[in-house]
């Protein structure tokens, strides 16, 4: 019986990736770094609200969800931090995440153990990429807490459109497979070059900043629509990529 389970296991798709995913979620929620990045996302919202605006002694910031993102496309200067200070750092936050969680993986040796049981590289590349949407995800939902929190103790108005709030936040969680995706590429790359992998995280993270912006405050069913398009042809598109690279190199 076992050896039937094993053999239906290994031709089936959703059972090798539903083994691997139980393996990797289990690995990460005991990363000291998940929790080290949600709880940063969960601060940072603080951190901007009481941030003085540029030639003022009080922050700038009227609306509690201006931290999440502008009534209209962000237009923000690429040497001003203030323009990229809302919640789409997370998604960069997810990249550091997955830079740490993969490198691990090369660095301990696990990734060749893991790939002695899962012969599929493309079930290695679906559970990473899962599992970080999941976290970016979940730093999306930490940043919320913590911008709903910070807001009632700043006394902040919260007036927003309901459906542009609701659109935007799950576009955001939509695009993040694209950039979960791009994220697990980069850190198969380079393997366990850890500082590298965070080197390029940022690069790149930064180059698509600009792409989380389309989920604004003036959001709605369409945006989502496009997020979830965009989200899915990136996610499959860079996910070949990462494939590609791994059954191309060494695994170690």
């Amino acid at each position: 019986m076992n050896q039937t389970y094993r053999t239906i296991e290994s031709k089936n798709i959703f059972l090798r990736v539903k083994s691997m995913l139980k393996l990797d979620f289990y690995r990460l929620f005991h990363t000291p770094a998940l929790y080290i990045m949600l709880v940063i996302a969960a601060i940072i919202p603080a951190l901007l609200l009481t941030m003085p605006g540029e030639g003022e002694s009080t922050s700038s910031i009227s609306n509690v969800w201006m931290l999440v993102e502008s009534l209209g496309t962000s237009q923000a200067n690429p040497m001003d931090f203030a323009g990229y200070a809302n919640i789409n750092m997370v998604f960069i936050f997810a990249g550091l995440l997955m830079a740490i969680f993969i490198s691990h993986d090369y660095s301990s040796g696990f990734v060749k153990n893991i790939f002695t049981v899962h012969s599929k590289k493309y079930d290695y590349v679906i559970s990473k990429s899962i599992v970080g949407m999941t976290s970016g995800i979940a730093m999306i939902i930490t940043y919320i807490l913590g911008t709903i929190i910070s807001g009632l103790i700043m006394g902040v108005s919260f007036k927003v459109g309901i459906l542009g709030l609701v659109s935007c936040l799950l576009s955001k969680a939509l695009l993040m497979a694209i950039f979960s995706s791009l994220f697990v590429a980069i850190a198969v790359f380079f393997k366990q070059k850890l500082w590298i992998t965070i080197v390029f995280t940022f690069l790149f993270g930064m180059m698509l900043y600009p792409l989380g912006s389309i989920a604004n405050l003036s959001a709605n069913f369409s945006t989502v629509l496009i997020a979830l398009v965009l989200g899915a042809i990136g996610a499959i598109l860079i996910g070949s990529i990462s494939s590609l690279i791994l059954n191309k190199r060494d695994l170690l």
